[in-house]
């Protein structure tokens, strides 16, 4: 083809596509004209529980004007013309069905459309943010919680399933599940205590969240499996006394400077250990193992931390000032008392209200014991000559909860006021005072009320005082005690005290007689009551026959004068 004929074949192709051209916009003109009316590219939207957003397009040939049925749903633009994208906005719903609107597009001219809006329910539901959790096993006291978060829209309750033999060693705290927004999840903090795992095994325990009402049916059942780690392995030997005293630490939640783990437990403050010339060696194995402890300073409520336990050859043990004892009802705890070689034991300002029915084991060694400060509300059942035949001195000082001067405003806590008795009609006291094997006995600041008791010969297994009495207390001295056949009423007592307390007529011929009563310091131990108190039935407290002076004392027992009128005079 020459170059003519080919610019011709060119133009002819060039002419076609420019009249194809101009026919298709001339048929999309005629279609754009020939459209009058209102439309939208959608006749239904359908929206989950959470609502959102959707877009719609509308087109008109006039002004139009969108109005909707319901509040939940809106529409932006509300107005326009031609053609116009909308934002259809919908709101989370509050019910658990579903619900509908309608949304309509009206024009001036009379043109009306109608989109519909489906919005389907929460189905019920109760989820647990973590399905797994782990806690360790030991922390401070207030360290030991497991935390997660429950979506719900129904009312549900916490059922715990503990798997192996370990139980109870998770309480949940009180939650509020107030479904304020209907049927729409809300989200709760639940917060779990757990108790420290004593035992070298993991401790599991499925927490499974149930509906409180059974027709109420989750889509998915709700389930936390919560896994505690295994305590370290405390063994029987010098090691594991070490590891046993650091958890015992731990446990507490003491105030006191910590041991350095590092450091040889001969250098930890407040502990000794056995030697090897020790006269009093339980057995060879008991070298180097822990004699004695003492702990001060903590804030812990719970019983005495198990790993006490494995103080094998224990045979001193002290703790003393937890914090907000007054506000505290504590039980010891069985595991002390499995120890074998345990002598003096003294809880102090624990905030004790029992002892274990376990704790009468102790009684085989037991010699010292002190439960003052604490909030024992009677003189424990279980403190008995025939339980601790080796005790020599028992202490139960200041077992007052409340500080109260009129006993007639005791019933004002219900809690109890501490160690409280009428001698009229509790006999424990008067148990005590036979316990004829006792060197001490310190009942003071306690909240005892009524006689003194009193004994006769023949009665309660009571002798009189012989002259086998009197040759073995120093010849003559106590002479008048045999003369007299008086009461042998705690004749190994070398300390007494039953001061400020709420005692109320005569002193008994037996206590003012007694041989040791000057070794007392009566006058501050023995006579004087507690101060503008007055009892239950509203009298003054005080004894009635309370001695001006000890020449009495000196008169019938004159071997005693020049032992203890000096004391006497140096004192005032």
């Amino acid at each position: 083809m020459n170059i003519y004929n080919m610019m011709k074949y060119l133009f002819k192709i060039s002419l076609g596509l420019f009249l194809c051209s101009s026919f298709v916009a001339s048929c999309s003109d005629d279609d754009e004209a020939a459209f009058q009316g209102l439309r939208t590219d959608k006749e239904e939207i359908t929206v989950a529980a959470e609502g959102g957003r959707e877009l719609l397009l509308v087109e008109s040939s006039a002004q139009w004007v969108a109005t909707v049925s319901e509040p939940w749903v809106m529409v932006s633009p509300a107005n326009g013309t031609g053609t116009t994208e909308c934002t259809v906005s919908i709101d989370t719903t509050l019910i658990s069905g579903v619900r509908d609107a309608d949304i309509r597009f009206a024009t001036k001219s009379g043109d009306v459309i109608n989109v519909t809006v489906h919005q389907t329910g929460f189905g019920k539901v109760i989820a647990v943010e973590e399905p797994e959790g782990e806690v360790s096993a030991s922390a401070k006291p207030d360290e030991r919680y497991y935390e997660t978060k429950v979506t719900a829209n129904i009312p549900f309750s916490v059922m715990v399933e503990y798997q192996g033999d370990e139980a109870d060693w998770l309480t949940v705290d009180e939650f509020d599940t107030d479904f304020d927004r209907g049927a729409r999840p809300r989200t709760f903090k639940l917060r779990f205590n757990w108790k420290m795992n004593t035992m070298p095994q993991e401790r599991v325990a499925v927490i499974n969240f149930v509906p409180k009402n059974v027709d109420d049916v989750p889509e998915q059942p709700a389930v936390l499996t919560l896994k505690q780690k295994a305590a370290l392995r405390i063994e029987d030997n010098r090691q594991g006394d070490s590891l046993a005293l650091l958890t015992i630490f731990e446990r507490l939640n003491s105030m006191s400077e910590p041991w350095d783990a590092s450091e040889n437990m001969r250098n930890w403050n407040n502990v000794t250990l056995w030697e090897a010339g020790d006269k009093d060696l339980p057995s060879p194995q008991a070298v180097g193992r822990v004699r004695s402890v003492a702990f001060m300073l903590f804030n812990i409520d719970e019983p005495l931390p198990q790993e006490i336990k494995y103080l094998k050859y224990l045979e001193k043990f002290s703790i003393s000032s937890n914090v907000n004892t007054m506000l505290k009802s504590l039980e010891l705890g069985k595991e002390i008392c499995t120890l074998n070689h345990l002598k003096e034991l003294k809880v102090f300002s624990y905030g004790l209200v029992s002892l274990p029915d376990e704790f009468k084991n102790l009684g085989k060694t037991l010699e010292y014991l002190d439960l003052s400060a604490n909030n024992f509300v009677s003189i424990p059942d279980i403190l008995t000559k025939e339980n601790f035949p080796k005790l020599k001195s028992l202490v139960l000082v200041s077992n007052r909860r409340w500080n109260i001067l009129d006993m007639r405003r005791a019933d004002e806590h219900e809690e109890g006021i501490g160690l409280y008795l009428n001698t009229a009609v509790d006999n424990s006291l008067r148990r005590l005072l036979l316990w004829d094997s006792l060197e001490e006995l310190r009942l003071s600041n306690n909240y005892i009320e009524g006689l003194l008791p009193d004994f006769k010969v023949g009665e309660d297994g009571i002798e009189a005082y012989t002259q086998a009495d009197v040759d073995a207390f120093g010849g003559d001295t106590i002479q008048y005690l045999a003369d007299k056949s008086m009461p042998k009423v705690l004749p190994n007592m070398k300390r007494l005290a039953i001061n400020l307390n709420f005692f109320t007529g005569n002193l008994p011929d037996w206590l003012l007689y007694h041989p040791y009563l000057l070794e007392w310091a009566p006058d501050i131990l023995i006579f004087n009551q507690q101060e503008q108190g007055r009892n239950s039935a509203g009298d003054i407290v005080r004894f009635d026959n309370t001695p001006l002076s000890f020449d009495y004392y000196y008169d019938v027992f004159p071997g005693t004068r020049d032992k203890y009128e000096i004391k006497e005079e140096y004192s005032e």
